[in-house]
């Protein structure tokens, strides 16, 4: 997890759910310019049911797939800086 507290201290990330991988830094192509993506994850155990305000007894909330969020990050470097966040679906 070293590399997970470093990404969170550059980024300056206070969200402890926010796992960042080893290698978790990629250049690659956005609207054809070269840019820099930093892969993260977001994941959790919810207290209750956003929409139906159900409590999380027994693991009644369950995961339902991710989706991945593209953040713009102020620019560090000389390329433009994209957070790439799966975050969890619950149902």
């Amino acid at each position: 997890m070293p590399t997970s507290n470093n990404m969170r201290k550059v980024l300056d990330i206070q969200d402890k759910n926010i796992i960042f991988e080893d290698d978790c830094v990629e250049y690659g192509q956005f609207k054809g310019k070269k840019c820099k993506f930093i892969k993260g994850r977001l994941t959790y155990i919810p207290q209750e049911c956003r929409n139906c305000h159900t409590l999380n007894e027994q693991y009644t909330v369950y995961c339902n797939g991710t989706q991945v969020s593209r953040i713009i990050l102020p620019m560090s470097g000389i390329y433009p800086t994209y957070l790439l966040l799966k975050k969890q679906r619950f149902k």
